[in-house]
């Protein structure tokens, strides 16, 4: 008889869930994981791939202003292990908007289903501004 998937279980014993704290998954208890959970390890994903950013400041919406520090905004809609997002982010220019937003995909369909143990299945994004680059000079008019 097996204790875990990995490693089998004494000879002597049987896979009761005492004494040595082995157990069947079944037996252990199940697992839920809110969909804000699953947002914000989304954000944070989206958020540490360069160029990609979200909105600070403002009361609900209003006043707000883009910031390539700042999370993007990610909605999740879970149907028990699997996943859509939808998310609201800002580029900075000239990054080029396709390559940029598929890359920023591939990302958080890997990260997710790894850190969360979700299969995310589809992911919407909306591109809501564009930021000039840093450190680059304003034209002047004159």
């Amino acid at each position: 008889m097996m204790a875990s998937a990995h490693r089998p279980a004494p000879s002597h014993r049987e896979d009761t869930g005492s004494a040595d704290g082995s157990s069947s998954a079944e037996s252990r208890g199940g697992l839920v994981i809110a969909d804000r959970v699953v947002e914000k390890i989304a954000a944070q994903c989206a958020s540490e791939i360069p160029g990609i950013g979200g909105r600070e400041g403002g009361f609900l919406g209003v006043g707000s202003h883009a910031d390539l520090d700042s999370r993007p905004r990610v909605r999740v809609e879970l149907t028990g292990s699997i996943a859509v997002l939808s998310v609201d982010l800002g580029i900075e220019y000239p990054l080029p908007i396709e390559e940029t937003t598929e890359r920023v995909r591939e990302t958080l369909v890997r990260r997710v289903s790894d850190l969360a143990g979700v299969d995310v299945r589809q992911v919407d994004i909306r591109v809501t501004y564009l930021v000039p680059q840093r450190g680059r000079k304003e034209r002047v008019l004159l």
